[in-house]
């Protein structure tokens, strides 16, 4: 009989047994997942926990995805979290990485901002095609045809969007977009 105890119920574990076997288990798969392998196997042999990674509650471990070809976080939050295959993005603001500037006019804006967001897409290995959610805020409705003829030429996959004009976006600029990605 195997008993496992685990300190932290939110621990994932690689599991590597003598046939080959090298898979990722939470810790109730896991006894079951080591059962099998020593049926399948000679009484002295045993399967090998090579690590264990701390994971989110539900199963899945959390990536945070950071880069500096996108403006760095202006708070205490990420850019983008990876979890679950899924990529769930901060808004994006229209400011240049490179110089800290905001570009003049909500054309030049929502260019950089859909740029910015491009950039946290590549870092996760990803692309505009994967994206399944978009928020864009405005600063002013009346800027809604002019963002979406910028928007338009970054997500030609038309993923679901809500678009809604605020009070005030951080900094003053005209434009945030937030994305929310699958693998």
């Amino acid at each position: 009989k195997i008993h496992l105890t685990f300190s932290d119920t939110h621990s994932l574990l690689l599991l590597q047994c003598p046939l080959g076997c090298r898979c990722c288990f939470g810790r109730r798969a896991f006894a079951a997942a080591v059962l099998f392998c020593r049926k399948k196997l000679s009484k002295t042999s045993f399967a090998v926990i090579l690590k264990t990674e701390k994971i989110f509650s539900g199963g899945f471990k959390m990536k945070v995805i950071s880069t500096e070809k996108a403006p760095a976080a202006i708070g205490p939050y990420s850019q983008a979290i990876e979890i679950g295959g899924m990529l769930f993005a901060s808004g994006q603001i229209p400011v240049d990485p490179a110089t800290g500037e905001v570009p003049e006019g909500i054309t030049a804006q929502a260019e950089q901002s859909c740029k910015n967001v491009g950039a946290i897409l590549a870092e996760a290995g990803l692309g505009y095609e994967n994206v399944v959610k978009t928020t864009c805020f405005l600063a002013d409705m009346a800027d809604f045809t002019a963002f979406n003829e910028v928007y338009a030429k970054y997500f030609t996959g038309k993923p679901a969007r809500s678009c809604v004009a605020v009070k005030g976006i951080p900094k003053g600029v005209l434009c945030e977009i937030e994305v929310i990605a699958a693998k």
